[in-house]
């Protein structure tokens, strides 16, 4: 363990004490490198709850869904396909709408301040962790809302979920749905603990499920601290083995730079999001490693599609058209991305399509929004985050750039900075006109579309657009396992898309993590950079 890491561990548990108390817990490391370690965790945002079910925000689904949970299955890094987790396996009927999935035994629920369970994961479990996301009478529903679920329809994809035996799940489809496998790998069917969920229901307490949680993961939470630290323990029962470390910490910082000297100074131990000007620093130390690939990403920019005047498309083609992407990927991205087109880069697993890269056309944008009735421009707002994240290095640069290519058609657009929780928040109530938002980790296309970009995901994502042929091309693809056949359809859906301009997609980004040179268990994927619970 590094002595700057005791220090910082120190400061988050004790505020008050002087630095030069700390002389006794250098001491205490000494013991610490036989007896524990500690994986300090530079976090960009704050978690908007710990139901990695209840929130479709990337910092949540880092701080709840990976180290506190586990689903039925998880996707293997290096082929992308989806293996056993909670299921030890499954079974698919002939049709394609029956999964019969068998649960390991043995897997533990945390033990915690608020909570002692009296059993292990059995069957209760999934069928309460599902059915509160399908049910708005079941008692789990009163957590919250589920903003995967909603968006992704489960009601009408989901005839049923049924308890065989105690270890066997049955879930029975309306239709086929060809990437359930994935959907059973993602942060939103996290399986909580139904014993807990019950506890809570009873007493009425049910949100309590997102700020005090039960999971069977790696890690279990220990203390939060809003805008500042997230530590965890250790699972000494974790079913896979006990995680590499003996508490991890999430040191929360919007400012990169911050995030870049903490990484320097040894004050913690891995990092993503990592800016193109701060790898060419770290590359030379001899502490710190850099790994950069190319995950499954896209930056892009939503209009509210509900509010005037971005119901109209010519408005929202108009202003796409007017965006010089070249220039965010070469200043934003310094170079480490390539232009986007489409939601789904050619990183998808099927039907990306081929599309020339969009050019700037000032005097057709212009001639649009004469079209429209908006030949002298109007004012509207751009909403970015504070900080950045994996999807936007720097949201509130790339709004100025996007803000002076408006300018040019007389569109005065004011910048609206907040932090990444409230903006996630505050886009799902339909509150803001523009938003630089992301998607990422995503490897079935149906994922981004459902999640974002349906009529079923009109009451909340970012862009609050419905097109009722765009979602028949989506659902036609659902419900084949052809490949060849999904991937035509997303490749007719992703040219409606383009045509009604939704988004304007910015760019499809690379990605970089910074980890001190003794960390081991970093595999990159397209879904994901590293696994807490493979670290050590």
């Amino acid at each position: 363990m590094h002595r700057k890491w005791i220090g910082l561990i120190a400061t988050m548990i004790y505020p008050s004490m002087k630095p030069t108390s700390f002389r006794w817990l250098l001491a205490l490391g000494a013991c610490l490198l036989v007896q524990g370690k500690t994986l300090v965790y530079c976090s960009d945002a704050d978690p908007d709850g710990f139901d990695s079910a209840q929130s479709d925000v990337a910092a949540t689904h880092r701080a709840a869904a990976y180290p506190l949970y586990n689903r039925l299955l998880s996707i293997d890094p290096g082929s992308g396909q989806a293996v056993p987790e909670l299921a030890s396996n499954w079974l698919i009927s002939a049709d394609g709408k029956t999964y019969t999935f068998h649960l390991r035994r043995d897997v533990k629920f945390h033990k915690t301040a608020w909570f002692s369970p009296t059993r292990d994961l059995n069957a209760d479990d999934v069928l309460w962790s599902l059915g509160r996301q399908l049910d708005a009478r079941h008692p789990g529903a009163a957590a919250g809302s589920f903003p995967g679920a909603i968006s992704g329809d489960w009601a009408k994809l989901i005839h049923g979920v049924d308890k065989q035996d105690a270890y066997t799940v049955r879930i029975t489809l309306k239709q086929p749905y060809a990437p359930l496998l994935t959907l059973l790998a993602g942060w939103q069917t996290s399986i909580v603990s139904a014993e807990y969920g019950e506890a809570l229901a009873r007493r009425g307490e049910a949100r309590r499920i997102a700020t005090e949680p039960v999971g069977t993961g790696p890690y279990q939470l220990l203390k939060y601290e809003h805008g500042a630290k997230i530590i965890y323990a250790a699972n000494p029962a974790y079913f896979l083995g006990k995680p590499g470390f003996d508490k991890l910490v999430f040191s929360i910082s919007a400012d990169a730079s911050v995030r870049v000297q903490k990484l320097r100074a040894g004050e913690c131990g891995l990092l993503d999001s990592l800016k193109p000007q701060d790898i060419a620093g770290l590359s030379a130390s001899q502490t710190v490693k850099i790994l950069s690939y190319q995950p499954q990403i896209t930056s892009f920019l939503a209009f509210n599609t509900q509010r005037k005047p971005f119901a109209d498309p010519r408005v929202r083609r108009a202003l796409s058209m007017a965006i010089d992407r070249a220039a965010i990927v070469k200043t934003v991205f310094e170079g480490r991305a390539t232009v986007g087109t489409t939601p789904y880069s050619a990183q998808a697993l099927w039907g990306a399509p081929t599309l020339a890269t969009p050019q700037v056309d000032v005097p057709a944008a212009k001639r649009l929004l004469a079209e429209a009735g908006l030949a002298d421009g109007f004012d509207t707002s751009i909403w970015v985050r504070v900080g950045g994240g994996s999807s936007n290095l720097n949201p509130r640069l790339t709004a100025e750039l996007i803000q002076a290519d408006w300018a040019k058609l007389g569109v005065r657009a004011k910048l609206v900075v907040m932090e990444a929780a409230e903006l996630g928040r505050r886009t799902r109530l339909g509150e803001h006109d523009t938003v630089i938002s992301g998607w990422q980790n995503s490897l079935d296309p149906d994922e981004i579309y459902a999640n974002l970009l349906t009529c079923d995901a009109a009451t909340s994502s970012t862009a609050r657009w419905c097109d009722a042929e765009f979602d028949k091309l989506i659902d036609a693809a659902r419900i084949t396992s052809d490949n060849k056949q999904r991937s035509k359809r997303y490749e007719a859906a992703a040219l409606r898309f383009m045509e009604a301009a939704p988004w304007a997609v910015l760019a499809y980004p690379q990605a970089s993590v910074g980890y001190m040179a003794d960390l081991q268990g970093i595999q990159p994927s397209v879904a994901a950079p590293f696994n807490f619970a493979r670290l050590h």
